[in-house]
């Protein structure tokens, strides 16, 4: 078998690149931190820094070899090794910025944590929850709502949490119950409290990353049974795209299997492996998998079966107009349709919409009455009041409205939607002050984000804006 590398498209490093053979040549292909000497014969010489950019790339076919050699109960340590080496420099390769939340990720915050559980009491700052879950939405799945809601938590609550779920750890090592107190705070689900728990303990215990759940439940279920394939295309990709409903019980699976796996490598190894170190081979296992399919997909045909191929003829049948598919109903509209005992409904930003005041405001409208007169009187009052606590014009309350809610809630923890009359003064009372011409001029992506943040705003629950 010849060893060259994977996926020559990325390989900028060669400087022997007129010697590579066309794609169709690497579908089968092997790489390891091994093989250097072999590849140097291959090629009649590689640089040093060549050398060590083909270390950067696990074994191609690993779709293919992920039932056999490569399944979680079979992988050897040597295998497991070359993948988890591979994730750890590749992060050489990676923007600054994406660099140093791995850095803050993988070493920065675990070991502020580690001091802190020496001097008494381990803990999470909430701009360390923060980063870790911009790292969680830069490496993972991205939900646009998610970030909001884990900034509208408050300072203490973070603080205490966390606390209370690391002390929980040092009773048991099952995280089950930590996991279920870190899910209290606003916008952390069972994946994002696997994370901060990792960040405690990341000898034993794993985060839930997509990677991780699709390699340990490769075509099994979180029962470990089989899953039936219905076709040769479902076999061939296992689950490298299957889908996630990120409960409690897929990460109590996801702690079994990868304390399972853990001791059976650290006594084939005689090292400690880490679940740290797991995550970061599956990360590479799945990727692999994932790009070897979508390759071999534009393998299929060849280059002479296209040219093979003629033009057909034109039909002269007369053709049926498609029906429009129809369109997909507005989230307003969508939240009626399920009534008021269906699931909930979210609009663009990920905010759920109030059920109750869609259908109130639904139906014909109504004439202004007293009470519609005292409602306007009340929204005056409370802009005029808005524009000297912003130290502003009562005119500028039009162009700068949405700027100035923004502000307030930014700066109070809350969602845009939340921000009324008492949560300015709140900001008052806590001398807050805008700087000069912080409001003024705009950029258009600035404007795009605030209109996005006051359409719909009302239709919002625990909406301020009615």
């Amino acid at each position: 078998m010849t060893l060259v590398p994977v996926n020559p498209l990325r390989l900028l490093c060669f400087q022997k690149e007129q010697k590579l053979v066309n794609q169709s040549f690497f579908s089968r292909m092997v790489v390891s931190v091994g093989h250097l000497s072999l590849l140097k014969q291959e090629f009649g010489g590689i640089h040093s820094e060549d050398a060590t950019s083909l270390t950067t790339f696990a074994h191609y076919g690993a779709a293919e070899n992920m039932r056999n050699k490569l399944a979680p109960h079979n992988i050897s340590y040597d295998d497991f090794k070359i993948y988890r080496t591979c994730y750890d420099l590749e992060k050489k390769k990676l923007p600054e910025k994406l660099e140093g939340l791995q850095e803050l990720r993988y070493t920065d915050v675990p070991e502020v944590v580690a001091q802190r559980k020496d001097d008494g009491e381990a803990f999470l700052e909430k701009t360390e929850v923060q980063s870790l879950v911009e790292w969680k939405l830069k490496f993972g799945t991205y939900r646009p709502s998610l970030a909001k809601l884990v900034a509208s938590n408050p300072v203490d609550d973070v603080r205490k949490t966390t606390a209370s779920a690391f002390s929980l750890m040092s009773e048991d090592p099952n995280p089950s119950k930590a996991i279920s107190t870190i899910s209290k705070l606003k916008g952390i689900g069972p994946a994002t409290a696997s994370l901060l728990l990792s960040c405690y303990d990341p000898n034993q215990i794993p985060f839930f990353s997509d990677e991780l759940f699709r390699w340990l439940h490769w075509q099994t279920d979180v029962n470990g049974n089989s899953k039936k394939r219905k076709s040769k295309a479902m076999e061939d990709d296992g689950n490298a795209n299957r889908k996630i409903n990120y409960t409690a019980k897929e990460y109590a699976s996801i702690f079994e299997k990868t304390t399972t796996l853990r001791k059976r490598l650290s006594k084939e190894s005689g090292e400690t492996i880490k679940a740290v170190d797991i995550e970061k081979a599956a990360y590479k296992i799945i990727k692999s998998a994932q790009e070897e399919k979508s390759t071999h997909a534009l393998d299929d045909e060849s280059d002479d079966a296209v040219e093979a191929k003629t033009p057909r003829p034109p039909s002269t049948k007369r053709r049926k107009k498609k029906t429009p598919e129809p369109k997909e109903p507005m989230p307003p509209t969508k939240c009626l349709q399920k009534g008021p005992r269906g699931s909930p409904t979210y609009d663009e930003l990920g905010y759920e919409l109030d059920y109750d005041y869609i259908l109130k405001t639904s139906g014909r409208p109504r004439r202004p009455g007293k009470r519609a007169e005292a409602k306007m009187d009340r929204a005056i009052k409370d802009d005029a009041r808005k524009a000297e606590i912003m130290g502003r014009s009562e005119d500028a309350r039009m162009q700068e409205g949405a700027a100035w809610d923004d502000r307030v809630a930014r700066d109070l923890g809350k969602a845009f939607h939340e921000v009324g009359m008492e949560e300015y003064e709140e900001w008052a009372k806590k001398g807050s002050k805008v700087q000069e011409g912080e409001f003024e001029n705009p950029n258009e992506e600035e404007r795009e984000r605030l209109l996005k943040l006051r359409t719909g705003c009302a239709l919002r629950k625990g909406s301020k804006h009615r």
